[in-house]
């Protein structure tokens, strides 16, 4: 099995992919770089890691429909996906994929969707897991009263991320 790694630029912003025959199984901005060597080791350890050229023109697809949706071209990133991660933060990612492209929600509605009230914390320690921003959309999740909270990418890029799906706060 090889996993696919390449880093790039979007709008001046550094991120680093990551793919298998399978999906896509990281996607993250400089904030989080060190960490995908770290889920790639935990989560596919018998994998070849594949850099360069070859992992950049496995990418270029993804690469062109980012770019299209930091111009605000594409509302939706509908990539395959391999996440990997305990039963819960799946469950809670899974979530995540059905909150509207221009919509928000709280951490407590994701613990309601979720089929659990009490796990508010809990959900946002999955939220903070998840391994594939922007396409599993945790940017959309902020506080209950309405301001910006956690986002593993920086909350400047959660403002800008929102800001291109036209989202008010």
């Amino acid at each position: 099995m090889k996993v696919y790694i390449s880093c790039f630029l979007v709008q001046d912003i550094e991120f680093i992919i990551a793919s298998d025959e399978c999906g896509v199984i990281y996607l993250a901005n400089e904030h989080t770089h060190e960490y995908v060597n770290r889920h790639i080791e935990r989560f596919f350890s018998q994998a070849t890691k594949v850099t360069g050229y070859e992992a950049d023109q496995y990418h270029t697809h993804y690469i062109e429909e980012l770019n299209l949706y930091f111009a605000g071209k594409k509302q939706q990133l509908e990539w395959p996906l391999n996440l990997a991660g305990t039963d819960f933060q799946k469950s809670v990612w899974q979530t995540l994929l059905t909150i509207p492209y221009g919509e928000t929600r709280s951490y407590s509605d994701i613990a309601l969707q979720s089929g659990n009230m009490k796990a508010v914390r809990a959900v946002g320690g999955a939220i903070g897991a998840n391994p594939v921003m922007i396409v599993v959309p945790c940017h959309r999740v902020i506080g209950k009263d309405g301001t910006l909270t956690g986002f593993s990418g920086g909350l400047d890029l959660k403002d800008k991320l929102l800001n291109i799906e036209k989202i008010q706060l």
